[in-house]
């Protein structure tokens, strides 16, 4: 019997081309998307929990008030986790962890002319692979950090090094003479893991790599602490003895409190650099519902649509004995034999649209977790929902149909369900304007961020990261860039605009609170490079110090030193030389902060106050030959640093990351918005179609009577239009209530255009005037000879 539905149901698929390739193409394009967007959720919610202690892992996090600044704190002091070991019967154990910042030249002796610039360095007691489940491909665990000079590196780092031999035992050079002997070869890290590492080294080899006093490092460090508790209930007491141990040494602020996080909470909770990233999920689960469900109405509004065709075959089932189980059977095979149809698509789709979905979000997923039970799950219920939704509501409609009624004519099938398709369409189009609607407000606030006034010339600068043994010819290196044909100017900063920054606490000598300030250090240079303008211009030769200050306007303010700021000198500060126009050196999300310019002129302590971050701008000549003067800009790097690979990025390139997360959703957006209009689209034109084949006699009466092809394609096309003028009422104040909430998050906003909304809804009309036109026009032109012949 089973076999004998879907025979019918092929039958039926194939007697029916064009409405079957609808119906497949639509519901394989809506199961596509949402599983590459749950895919994508998914892996999101799955951060760390492969560790098989993950529900026991927590780190340590303080909140301190420091003035009126509210800090989060996640890094402490070296003693801090064998501190509260000791003191704490629940915590098992404890793991210190570092992330290095900025890179290191790594090179393998046996290859002396190969090297490269690698990150990814973490800093680890010997206890990570206990309290972790990273798991070693070769080596011993409880062994492979035992020594300073060890380091445990990954498949990938273990590959390009040393092909196909064996790394245990080799060594590698670190920036140009420190020896790491490698221990053991790590698996690479999972793509859902918070910590990633291509260099494991333990925690002591800080002092050796840094090149830091190893006494002043052991009373300091900046280290993340987890703690393995022996029961995630004991959480509350393990904070309470911290908090109480901490209260008494005040050793990070007078007012801070502890808690734990836990592991699996920290990557959408605490995602520094993407902060977007909770809110982004949320909304992408969202749309793929949508997308879905456009889909799944479609099918079932063409399918209730269609029920004049199948009415007679229902009569005749009925009359001859069929109950209407055997029916709803039979209608749910051909739903079944659809969704199968279009799933099979839906999965080459996704395979071929999988790297760029993931170009698309800046994604990295292992092909493991595209195998693993909890994805594969999700597939077979995706299968499952699309199935029992798609079919149910058809197979009542159809099943229901009284033999009598058909059988005697008097069966008005073209109006059965005609409430529901309405309410079909009017959801389909509501979505597609609103996502039109929020698509266009996402890409304008981009545009209105990536073209806002800065305060500084962004475009043509070039910049290249240095590192702090580069000190010994920062100067030299400089003014030999900066003598080049092609080159307007070039300095030295001990960070990058838009990357990070060192801030300072002092105390203001206007309102004696509690300021936090900004720091950079460069040259005299600096100001010129970037285009900086002057609220108050320094008088050289006017300075008390050789090494001098120059604020911002908010730094004069908050420091309460707007009358006569020249010459000052607060608290723990350079003496203040001029005063700088606002401008954006963070992200313009962030607002200004309160800044200053340390300039130094010697490059004594110039390297050492950047560490690795330390940036070399040049400014070039709009005219030059860019590919050309990087060359040669290479080629003089090289001169004085052989060692180091030259690596640069534009200035610009850095400021729009700062917004990736805005980026990554107008992309989407755009995408979303396409789909959902050619899915309801697709939707249209089937319901045109089959309107146009069910009235066919009516148009050929009216052609007869001498109505003209206008007035048909008007007739055809109003109801539809009025539908769509229905979702354009619901979509726009919808789509403007979740865009101004979305917007609040801006500290430099756009205001919602009325063309946005007038696009949204003249453009939706023109594309649905265009698809029931096609058909429209066509049914109008018919031969009234040919629609009138009997059947």
């Amino acid at each position: 019997m089973l076999l004998n539905y879907f025979k019918i149901a092929f039958r039926n698929l194939t007697k029916n081309a064009t409405y079957s390739l609808i119906n497949i193409v639509g519901l394989a394009l809506g199961m596509a998307v949402s599983a590459l967007i749950f895919l994508f959720v998914m892996h999101e919610l799955s951060y760390d929990r492969f560790h098989s202690n993950h529900q026991r892992i927590f780190r340590i996090t303080g909140q301190a008030k420091i003035g009126e600044n509210d800090l989060k704190l996640a890094a402490f002091p070296t003693a801090f986790g064998p501190a509260i070991k000791a003191g704490n019967a629940g915590v098992v154990d404890y793991v210190r962890l570092m992330q290095a910042h900025g890179k290191a030249v790594i090179k393998n002796p046996e290859k002396p002319t190969e090297m490269f610039f690698e990150e990814h360095f973490l800093y680890a007691d010997s206890s990570i692979f206990k309290v972790f489940s990273f798991k070693l491909k070769e080596g011993n665990p409880d062994q492979a950090l035992d020594k300073p000079n060890s380091v445990v590196i990954s498949e990938t780092i273990a590959e390009k090094y040393f092909g196909s031999d064996d790394p245990v035992g080799k060594t590698l050079i670190y920036d140009g003479g420190k020896i790491l002997q490698v221990t053991g070869v790590a698996e690479n890290t999972p793509s859902n893991s918070s910590l990633n590492f291509d260099f494991l080294v333990p925690i002591d080899a800080f002092p050796f790599l840094n090149g830091v006093d190893k006494a002043k490092w052991a009373a300091g460090g900046n280290f993340n602490t987890y703690l393995l508790l022996n029961s995630e209930k004991n959480v509350a007491s393990v904070e309470n003895t911290i908090n109480k141990v901490e209260k008494e040494k005040r050793s990070i602020a007078e007012q801070t409190t502890y808690s734990l996080e836990n592991l699996t909470t920290i990557h959408l909770g605490n995602n520094a650099k993407d902060p977007g990233n909770t809110k982004l999920i949320y909304i992408f689960a969202g749309i793929a519902v949508l997308i879905l469900s456009l889909a799944l109405f479609n099918y079932m509004s063409l399918t209730t649509a269609r029920a004049t065709v199948r009415a007679k075959e229902v009569g005749v089932r009925k009359v001859i004995g069929s109950g209407r189980k055997g029916l709803v059977q039979q209608f749910y095979a051909e739903s079944v034999l659809v969704c199968i149809l279009a799933f099979l698509l839906a999965f080459v789709l996704v395979e071929i649209l999988r790297n760029s979905f993931y170009e698309l979000l800046d994604l990295r997923i292992d092909i493991s977790f595209l195998l693993s039970p909890t994805f594969l799950g999700f597939l077979a219920t995706l299968f499952c929902i699309t199935v029992l939704v798609a079919g149910s509501y058809p197979a009542m409609i159809l099943s229901g149909f009284a033999p009598l009624d058909v059988l005697k004519g008097r069966f008005a099938g073209g109006q059965k369900g005609a409430g529901i398709r309405k309410m079909f369409m009017v959801f389909q189009f509501t979505v597609s304007i609103a996502l039109i609607v929020c698509s266009l407000v996402v890409k304008n606030q981009v545009t209105y961020m990536q073209n806002k006034k800065l305060g500084l010339q962004k475009d043509q600068v070039l910049s290249i990261p240095l590192t702090e043994n580069a000190s010994r010819s920062l100067f030299t290196l400089r003014d030999e860039i900066a003598g080049q044909v092609g080159v307007q100017s070039a300095s030295i900063a001990s960070s990058g605009l838009f990357e990070g920054y060192n801030i300072w606490f002092l105390k203001s000598p206007g309102t004696m609170k509690d300021v936090s300030l900004v720091n950079y250090v460069t040259d005299e240079y600096f100001v010129k490079t970037l285009g900086l303008e002057w609220k108050i211009a320094p008088v050289p030769g006017t300075f008390k110090s050789r090494s001098h200050m120059f604020l911002n306007e908010v730094a004069v303010k908050e420091l309460g030193i707007q009358k006569n700021p020249i010459g000052k000198t607060v608290p723990e500060m350079e003496e203040v030389a001029g005063v700088l126009k606002n401008f954006h050196f963070t992200s313009p999300q962030d607002g200004i902060k309160p800044m200053g310019l340390i300039v130094a002129n010697d490059t004594t302590n110039f390297g050492k106050s950047f560490g690795s971050n330390g940036i070399l701008y040049t400014r070039l000549d709009p005219r030059t030959d860019t590919k050309e003067k990087v060359k040669a800009i290479g080629e003089i790097f090289a001169k004085y640093y052989p060692e180091k690979p030259f690596e640069y990025y534009f200035l610009d390139d850095a400021f729009n990351k700062t917004f990736k997360t805005e980026i990554r959703m107008s992309k989407m957006f755009a995408v979303f918005t396409a789909l959902a209009i050619f899915i309801a689209g697709m939707g249209l034109f089937g319901l045109v179609t089959f309107t146009a084949e069910n009235r066919t006699k009516e148009i050929g009466i009216r052609k007869v009577l001498g109505a003209s092809v206008a007035g048909i394609v008007a007739l055809l096309s109003k109801d539809f239009v009025k539908l769509i003028c229905i979702s354009i009422i619901i979509a726009l104040p919808v789509s403007r209530y979740f865009m101004d909430k979305w917007l609040q998050d801006f500290t430099y906003r756009i205001q919602i255009s009325v063309w946005v909304y007038l696009f949204a809804s003249i453009g939706t009309i023109a594309i649905a005037i265009i698809t029931i036109s096609f058909q429209s026009i066509k049914a109008a032109l018919m031969n009234p000879v040919k629609s009138l012949r009997s059947e």
